[in-house]
């Protein structure tokens, strides 16, 4: 599959909010609702989006104190991520070479105990190293009362996701038809509904992807960041430095969309004195781990 660059926005937009509502897209880049869908229409039909998968908003149903959290680790095929954290959330998969500089897996989830999770982390079959961030944290004195109706609504979304397209699902959040759909859109989390407490996000495989690719360089320098930041950005490419690995490698990261873009940037880079690349990764897909959210559901019908 090819992209372009309003491609690209669509995507990011996608990645941060879910189920965005099309006027934001206008506003942003001032193309027709029919360009939009077909565009996302593209991207399904292609295989760039494989599915759509639930977030569920947990500090507000359970209440209490929460963390939500990310785990930048190196990982073998032994480890099994779903049977290691509870509350696990999305899985993103990432193509390093060599292994060890970058991370190869990503995990987002939500944690009451962010320092045990972590703890726990480490021990896992599987794991050889991990580091954990905390994103946001929440501490909700009290939360949300749903019905049984309410959570049978949420049931029949989940079985039917792999069904639906983002038309649909645009739909459901900004026009919805029914009494049902009226309920169910109200608990779908918006920028305009920030009372939702469910999300819809598209996974991404971004091994389809032709002529565009999101790659980390693992960079090891003596420079100070404000002095790389700034070489980073001459480069151009949507350079940004995003953290350490291992609290060595520095992880930078760019879009480029062609082999030139990366030669350019790996020459730049290398004619640089005191900077070494170490490796690189490239983002490789996206996958939600929803089976703790079924069960969930279930529990409260």
């Amino acid at each position: 599959m090819i992209v372009d660059p309003i491609d690209l926005k669509i995507i990011r937009l996608l990645e941060l909010h879910g189920s965005i509502p099309i006027h934001d897209i206008i506003s942003k880049f001032q193309i027709s609702k029919k360009e939009i869908l077909l565009r996302i229409k593209n991207f399904e039909d292609a295989g760039f989006i494989e599915e759509y998968g639930i977030k569920m908003f947990l500090p507000a149903l359970m209440g209490g104190r929460w963390y939500w959290g990310c785990i930048a680790a190196e990982t073998t095929e032994y480890f099994k991520a779903e049977k290691t954290i509870p509350c696990l959330e999305e899985i993103v998969e990432n193509l390093t070479f060599p292994q060890g500089v970058c991370p190869n897996i990503s995990l987002l989830f939500y944690t009451k105990k962010l320092k045990e999770t972590y703890q726990i982390i480490n021990k896992t079959p599987g794991v050889k190293y991990a580091e954990i961030y905390k994103i946001d944290s929440y501490d909700i004195k009290v939360p949300r009362i749903m019905i049984r109706e309410d959570w049978r609504l949420i049931a029949q979304l989940y079985d039917r996701l792999r069904q639906i397209n983002y038309k649909k699902i645009n739909a459901l959040v900004n026009n919805p038809v029914s009494e049902n759909e009226v309920k169910l859109s109200r608990m779908i989390w918006s920028r305009k509904n920030r009372k939702g407490i469910i999300s819809i996000f598209p996974t991404f495989n971004w091994s389809v992807l032709k002529n565009y690719a999101h790659l980390h360089l693992a960079l090891t320098t003596k420079l100070r960041i404000k002095e790389l930041r700034k070489i980073v950005s001459r480069i151009g490419f949507s350079g940004n430095i995003t953290s350490r690995f291992k609290k060595r490698y520095i992880q930078v990261e760019f879009d480029i969309w062609s082999f030139s873009d990366m030669q350019k940037i790996l020459d730049t880079l290398g004619h640089i004195g005191g900077i070494t690349i170490e490796g690189h990764s490239l983002a490789h897909k996206n996958v939600f781990r929803n089976a703790w959210i079924k069960k969930y559901i279930a529990e409260n019908i």
